[in-house]
C-alpha cells in the first residue's frame, strides 16, 4: 500500500534515491550561491525537501499537499516573487503514482465514483460555453476547476489506509495551526501592517456603520469572511482531537489549535462566520457530550476569548438580525454591506427566474449584475458585485442542472462517510468514527457559512472534498481487513 512501503524497500530504490540526495545536496548547495533573493531559494529548498520525502514516503507528499492547499502556500509564494510549485509538486505526486503501479503493482483504487462525480460536474460548467454571453469568464472558471479536481483525485487515490487518514487530518490542522498563531500574533500585539510573508494580510474597514475602522485579520487569503469560513472547518475537529486523542502533547496542540482557531475567527469580525462557529460547537457538544473535565477545559478556553473581544465585536454582532427579513429595525440599505447583499441576491433571483435549468454561464453572474440590479435601486456602484451566496452562484451560472449535480456530491460524501463511521465502529476504531464525524461537522460549518459567500477561493473546498470522498475507501479497507482476519480465527 502506499502509505505502507517506502521506495527505499529494495536495494536498486535506494541506489536511486541515494544518488537522487547526491544531487539535491549539489542543487541545494548551487542554489545557495547563484540565487540572491532569499525568498525564491527558500521555495525552491523547501520544494526539493518536499520531493525528497515524497520520494522516500509517499504519503509524506499527500500531508504536503493538504497543507500547502490549506495555507495557500504557492500562491503566497508566487505574490512575494518566487516560481510557482503547485503545478509541479502535483506533477511529482501523479508521478509516484504511476511508479508505485508500476514497481509495486499498487494500482490505484477507490477513485471512480469521485473521478467520475467531479469529472460530470466541471462537464456541467464546460458545456456553459455553448451559450454564456462572456466565454471568457467561463473558460478562466473551468480551466481553474479542472486543476482543484486533480488534487480531488490525488487525494483520493493517496489515502489508503486509516493511519494516513489520521495524519492527513493533523496536516490539516497543521495549517490552521499556522495561520492562526500567526493572525492571533499579530492580533494581540497590533503588528497589521506586517503581512508576515504574506500569510497574515489585515485591513483597516469600517465594523460598525458610523463608527470608526478597525483592522480585519484575513490570513494568506486577504479577505477576513473567507478566511474565517476556512478555519470553521478546524474547529469541530480539533475539539474531537483534543477530546480523544491518546497522547497529552497531541491533546494540547489541539487545544492550542482550538485556541487560535477561534481566536482568528472572532477578530476576521465576520457575522457569518460566527453564526457558523456556534452551530458547529453546539452539534460536536449534542453528538457526543464530552467528560465533565474536557467540558470545563473546552469552557475554560472559550469564556476568556469572549472577554477579550472589543465593543466593535459585540456591536457589529448585534446587526445580525438586521438582514433577517422580519427582524430589522432599520432600513437595509442604511448600512453598505447589507445593502450590496441584498441588491446581490435580489438580482440573483431575478438572473435564475429567467434562466432556471442551465444558467448563464459559469463566471457570468458578475457580466449580468448591472443589468439586473439597476431596477432595485439598493446599489449605486458601477462594479460587478458578487452573489454572496454559494448555492445562488451555482443556481444563476449552472442553473438546476447545476445545483442539482452539486448536491449529489455532497450527498454522496455525506452517505460515504456515515458509512464508514459504522465502519470503523464495526473494526474497533471507534475514535476514527468521532475523527471523521467532526470533519463532516466541519464541512457544514463551512457549508453553513456559504449561503453568505460565493466561492472565490475554491481550492479549500475542493482540498476538502478530496477528503470526503477519500474517507469511505480507507473505512472500507480497515472493515474487509477486519472480517478477513474475524473470519480466519
Amino acid at each position: 500500500m502506499i502509505a505502507d512501503q517506502p521506495f527505499a524497500e529494495s536495494k536498486k530504490m535506494r541506489l536511486l534515491i541515494g544518488g537522487a540526495a547526491v544531487v539535491v545536496g549539489l542543487a541545494v548547495g548551487f542554489m545557495v550561491t547563484a540565487i540572491p533573493d532569499t525568498t525564491k531559494l527558500l521555495v525552491l529548498v523547501v520544494g526539493l525537501a518536499a520531493a525528497a520525502a515524497t520520494m522516500w514516503r509517499a504519503e509524506w507528499g499527500l500531508y504536503a499537499l493538504i497543507f500547502m492547499g490549506y495555507t495557500r502556500f504557492s500562491d503566497v509564494m508566487v505574490r512575494n516573487g518566487a516560481p510557482s510549485t503547485a503545478q509541479a509538486f502535483l506533477g511529482l505526486l501523479l508521478l509516484v503514482i504511476c511508479v508505485r503501479w508500476i514497481i509495486y503493482n499498487e494500482k490505484p483504487e477507490g477513485w471512480m465514483q469521485a473521478t467520475v462525480m467531479i469529472i460530470f460536474y466541471g462537464l456541467i460548467g464546460l458545456a456553459t460555453l455553448l451559450y454564456a454571453a462572456d466565454t471568457s469568464r467561463v473558460t478562466s472558471g473551468v480551466t481553474a476547476y479542472f486543476k482543484d479536481a486533480i488534487i480531488v483525485v490525488i487525494i483520493v487515490i493517496m489515502m489508503r489506509d486509516y493511519i494516513t487518514l489520521r495524519r492527513a487530518m493533523w496536516a490539516l490542522l497543521s495549517a490552521g495551526i499556522f495561520m492562526a498563531t500567526l493572525t492571533t500574533f499579530q492580533q494581540l500585539t497590533g503588528t497589521f501592517t506586517n503581512d508576515y510573508w504574506g500569510f497574515a494580510k489585515a485591513g483597516l474597514q469600517q465594523i460598525v456603520a458610523g463608527e470608526a475602522n478597525d483592522y480585519r485579520i484575513a490570513g494568506p487569503i486577504g479577505d477576513p469572511n473567507f478566511y474565517s469560513q476556512v478555519l470553521l472547518v478546524l474547529v469541530p475537529i480539533s475539539m474531537d482531537r483534543m477530546w480523544n486523542e491518546k497522547k497529552k502533547w497531541l491533546r494540547l496542540l489541539a487545544m492550542w489549535s482550538l485556541f487560535v482557531c477561534v481566536f482568528s475567527i472572532f477578530f476576521t469580525f465576520s457575522r457569518g462566520a460566527f453564526i457558523s462557529m456556534i452551530v458547529v460547537i453546539t452539534i460536536m457538544l449534542i453528538r457526543r457530550p464530552p467528560r465533565p473535565i474536557v467540558l470545563i477545559a473546552t469552557i475554560a478556553i472559550l469564556v476568556p476569548l469572549i472577554g477579550m473581544l472589543p465593543e466593535t465585536y459585540t456591536a457589529r454582532l448585534k446587526t445580525i438580525p438586521e438582514a433577517i427579513p422580519g427582524l430589522a429595525t432599520k432600513d437595509v440599505r442604511e448600512e453598505a454591506s447589507f445593502r450590496g447583499r441584498s441588491s446581490a441576491q435580489q438580482a440573483g433571483i431575478l438572473m435564475f427566474l429567467d434562466h432556471p435549468i442551465l444558467g448563464l454561464g459559469v463566471g457570468n453572474f458578475g457580466y449580468h449584475y448591472q443589468a439586473y440590479s439597476q431596477g432595485l435601486g439598493l446599489d449605486g456602484s458601477r462594479w460587478d458585485q458578487a452573489p454572496h451566496n454559494l448555492y445562488l452562484e451555482i443556481i444563476t451560472e449552472k442553473g438546476l442542472v447545476g445545483l442539482s449535480a452539486f448536491v449529489l456530491l455532497l450527498f454522496l460524501i455525506y452517505r460515504g462517510i456515515k458509512q464508514a463511521g459504522k465502519n470503523f465502529i464495526e473494526a474497533g476504531q471507534a475514535d476514527y468514527a468521532g475523527l471523521v464525524m467532526s470533519f463532516w461537522i466541519g464541512m457544514i460549518g463551512y457549508l453553513i457559512a456559504a449561503t453568505f459567500l460565493q466561492l472565490s477561493y475554491p481550492r479549500f473546498f475542493w482540498v476538502l472534498i478530496g477528503i470526503g470522498f477519500a474517507i469511505p475507501n480507507v473505512a472500507q479497507r480497515l472493515i474487509d481487513q477486519h472480517r478477513e482476519e474475524r473470519n480466519a480465527k
